[in-house]
Order: structure tokens, then sequence, then C-alpha cells
């Protein structure tokens, strides 16, 4: 299907925190906070510096060689897997937990960029191999954040008592679900005939929701040559394990990470607060903070307890058994992987910032950050409305009301209304410096008068656009549906639906859509409809 894509900016949309709008035009303040802003040049500069850290590539090959053994064989994937043990070969990564059937788009578009950034800078320096890496988030165990998406006007939820970390979950008890996403698929239609079977092999109930997460994306993105790496392993956490003891034993992070947050929350809403102790104890069906009370590390909430010998003993014998917090799993991410970039969204970015610091202290390169690419797919009927309403990329993301009353302007009532309310509001300020000029005491209740007349204006034009809106109710539905199909609930549509929403339009072609339109370093929001 033939499409038209747009580009337009990111505070267009009135949808991004300051922090990712200042990010993008490279806002001065924020260069103290990374090595450098993402470009072209900087990712030259970064495979420099990035050499200059020791990564156990041979480790990182036998983890991925192991979670791919029971995978369907993808020579693309084995060979991309064989290049990482080359020392010219380096990681572009996007991290998430692994949401049950993905979550909402922007897992799908996260996965997208990481792809076209790899794709994009192997043209760019052939001489070295730029590999798109997915690193499940599969410590995790926000089940608000994981367990839930909408798809075809229903909210999905999972309702589970599991306990720990999420991707070791089982996904019995997502059977259901995923029958009755199957049934609003059409095995009549090729694309969503694949997809069937791979729903029902990735959520049959024998796998952790890791393993589901890993069959979907195989099967998805394996062709692009995408890895999807699963950090939630004996092995590779031996090789954290001189920062997890550095953490439990001197707990120097949140000193650190203090000291940026308190340049940070000058201008910006801090996204997440250190502990003293940035580790988690994990188990089977727990994972819970760990806390120092007096000489004893206590597992809150558990009969689990150490003293420093034991501590000592525990961590050298089982560091699988200790699992990063926010603050930490960055570094333990950039401890595994020989990475460049890494790709998040606004959230992500945020609280990555409050890192550099903790990063040299450990000896660890900090990657460049990359907001990832945020996309907008307009239907048809969409597309159609808003030529009728004559509205601008950029006016769709108004307010129903601003757009309503925008198109109205030419509407004699409301250009009468809106001379009358100035010309009251011009008399209000006379009627105040009459007083001021007639008595000092009169200017404060003119004043206090006006204030109230100025109230009773509002609540005036309230009630005269509201009886308006009711005479045009056809322009208020149209533009009532428009802002529905572009941001459900009021929430970006990335943010809301499922990617089997647009699935179901464009079928597998979504993928090679987004990854012709979508911008390896773009700072545009991105805006798709049937052409």
């Amino acid at each position: 299907m033939k499409v038209v894509a747009t580009h337009i900016s990111y505070q267009s949309t009135r949808s991004f925190q300051s922090i990712v709008n200042d990010y993008l035009h490279t806002d001065a303040f924020l260069q103290n906070f990374i090595e450098t802003f993402p470009s072209e040049e900087a990712i030259k500069w970064q495979i420099e510096k990035k050499q200059s850290q020791s990564i156990d590539r041979e480790l990182l090959y036998r983890t991925l060689q192991k979670q791919y053994q029971k995978l369907p064989t993808n020579e693309f994937v084995n060979q991309q897997i064989e290049k990482l043990q080359l020392q010219n070969a380096f990681t572009i990564c996007t991290a998430h937990q692994p949401n049950i059937f993905t979550g909402y788009l922007y897992f799908i578009y996260k996965i997208i960029h990481a792809i076209k950034l790899a794709t994009s800078c192997a043209t760019i320096y052939p001489d070295y191999h730029f590999i798109p890496v997915f690193y499940i988030g599969s410590e995790d165990n926000d089940m608000d954040e994981i367990g839930e998406f909408n798809y075809q006007q229903k909210h999905y939820r999972l309702h589970t008592n599991q306990q720990g970390a999420c991707g070791r979950m089982h996904t019995r008890e997502l059977q259901v679900m995923a029958e009755e996403i199957v049934a609003t698929l059409n095995a009549e239609i090729e694309d969503e005939k694949a997809l069937i079977a791979l729903l029902r092999e990735a959520y049959n109930g024998s796998h952790t929701l890791s393993e589901a997460t890993r069959i979907l994306l195989h099967n998805l993105f394996g062709k692009y040559g995408l890895l999807v790496l699963d950090a939630d392993d004996a092995d590779c956490k031996q090789a954290f394990r001189t920062v997890m003891h550095e953490e439990l034993f001197k707990q120097s992070s949140k000193m650190i990470v203090d000291e940026t947050l308190q340049q940070l929350s000058t201008r910006y809403k801090v996204q997440a607060q250190p502990r003293d102790i940035n580790l988690f104890y994990l188990m089977d069906n727990l994972r819970a903070r760990i806390e120092k009370k007096g000489d004893v590390w206590q597992v809150l909430n558990t009969n689990y307890s150490f003293t420093k010998s034991e501590l000592e003993t525990e961590l050298q014998q089982y560091p699988e058994r200790f699992s990063p917090n926010v603050i930490l799993r960055p570094l333990y991410q950039e401890t595994l992987l020989p990475n460049v970039a890494v790709i998040g969204g606004g959230g992500e970015l945020a609280y990555w910032l409050q890192l550099k610091s903790l990063f040299e202290k450990h000896q660890l390169v900090f990657p460049l950050l990359f907001v990832r690419n945020s996309v907008l797919w307009m239907n048809k009927n969409t597309q159609e409305t808003r030529k009728k309403l004559a509205l601008s990329l950029d006016a769709m993301f108004e307010t129903k009301e601003e757009i309503f009353f925008n198109l109205s302007e030419t509407n004699t009532a409301l250009s009468d209304l809106n001379k009358l309310l100035v010309l009251m509001d011009e008399n209000l300020k006379k009627f105040i410096e009459l007083g001021a000029s007639n008595h000092p005491q009169l200017k404060k209740s003119m004043e206090a008068h006006a204030s109230k007349i100025r109230h009773i204006e509002k609540r005036m034009e309230q009630k005269f656009k509201s009886h308006y809106k009711r005479k045009s109710e056809i322009t208020w539905q149209q533009i009532v549906n428009l802002k529905e199909q572009i941001a459900p609930k009021g929430h970006l549509q990335e943010r809301h639906d499922n990617f089997l929403t647009i699935f179901k339009q464009y079928g597998f072609s979504m993928f090679t859509i987004l990854l012709e339109h979508q911008q390896a370093f773009g700072k545009e929001f991105l805006i798709i409809h049937p052409a």
C-alpha cells in the first residue's frame, strides 16, 4: 500500500517534555550531562571512545549462542552473532521490558529506529559493523507497565499473582488472551495467518515472558539483523560483579547521582531517584530491595539477611542473585555490549542524563543518546476529515476546543463576541486608570471589581460558545472523531495502541514502511497516512 509520510516538529505535537525538545535542539545546558549530542560525526568519535573499554566479546557471543539455541535458524542473525567477536563490530541498542504482545506501539518504533540507525551507520562507516540489539529488561517487575495494552477498543491486562522478575514469569495465563487476539485476525490473509501462528507459538504457555518476547522479535525482526539479549544470566552478572561489590559495600552511587540531580532539577523534573543501595535481591518469584541496617544487609520484606562476610560469599558464588535497578541497569548494559548508541524515549533520556558521572566513576564509556522516533498513523477517514476541515498537520494537535473555534473565526457572531470582549477589557482598564487618577486607594478597589467582571465575562463567553458548539454539532463531532484517532483517550497513539492496530491495515509492510520513513538521525515527528 502506498503511503504519504510527512515530518513535523516535536513541539507542534504539544506532547513531549521540555527535556526532549531541549535535547533535540542541542540546548547548551544539557551538554554537561553527556559526552556529545548524536550526529554522524559523533558515531566515529564514540567508536574510538568505546574501543578504550574492555568488552568480553566472547562472553557476549556465548550468551547469545545459548539463548538462540531453541529458535529457528536465521542465517543473518547467526552472522550478526559471529560478527560480535570482531573488534570492529559495534552495537546500536534499545531496551525495554518484555511487555505482553509488545505493549504499546513505541516498543516497535524503538526497534525499527535501532535497525535504521545501524543500517545508516554501516553505510557511512563501511569499515565497521553495526548490529542492532534489543536488550530485554527482563528483571523488571512493574506489571502496571508490562502487562497491559489496547487493541480494537478494548483494554487488555494481565492479572497474575506471579512475583519477581517479569521475564521469568510463565505465559500460561496469556493463552486465553492470545486466542482472543487471534480471533480478530483473518487466516485467509497471508500476513495475518503468519501472525496467528507466531502468536500461538510465543504464548503457548510453555515459555517464560522473556522467551515469548524473544520468539516474537526474532520472527518479526530477525530478517533485519536484530539480536535480542536477555542479561538475566549468571555469566553476564559475573562480568558486572565489581560494580555490584562497590554498590553493596561502598554505596557511592547515590552521592554521585544526587550531585547531578541537583543540577538537572534546576530545569527539569527528576526522573529516577537513587537509593543507598541500587540493587535488588533476585530469586525465582522474588525481586526485593536490599538495605543496610547497621552491620546487616537486609532483603526487605523477606527473611533473607547477610553479614558482610556472608554477602561477600553470596556475591562471589551467586552474582545472578543481584539485580540492578534503574540507576545501575544502564551500566550493566554498557558493560556487556560494545555499544555506541542508546535509543530511548523521553523518560529514558531523562534518567540516562543523570548517569554520566557514575559511568566515569566505574570507567565505563557513556554512549550517545538518541531520542527514539515517534510516529502517528492516520487512517483514510481521518485524513479525509482533516482535509474537509482544512486543518494543517500541526493544527491537528491543538485541543478540540481550539480547533473548533479557530475554524469558526470567520463566523460573524463569534467575531462580534470577540470584538466586544476586547472592547470590554479596554474599558475596564480605563476605569482602573480613571480611579487611580482620582484617588490612589481607588485603584485597588477598581481592580477587584474588574476581576469580578472579568470572571462574569468568562462565564458569558463560555455560555455563548457552548450554545454555538451545539448549533455546529456536525463539525464538532468530526473534530472529536479526528482527535480520538490521532490521540486516543488524550494520549499519543503510540502510547495507547498496540502494533496489531496498524498491522490489521498494513500487514508486515508496516515494518518496511517504518524503516523507509523513520529518520536515523532525525529530530522530527513522523506522520504516515494512505496515499
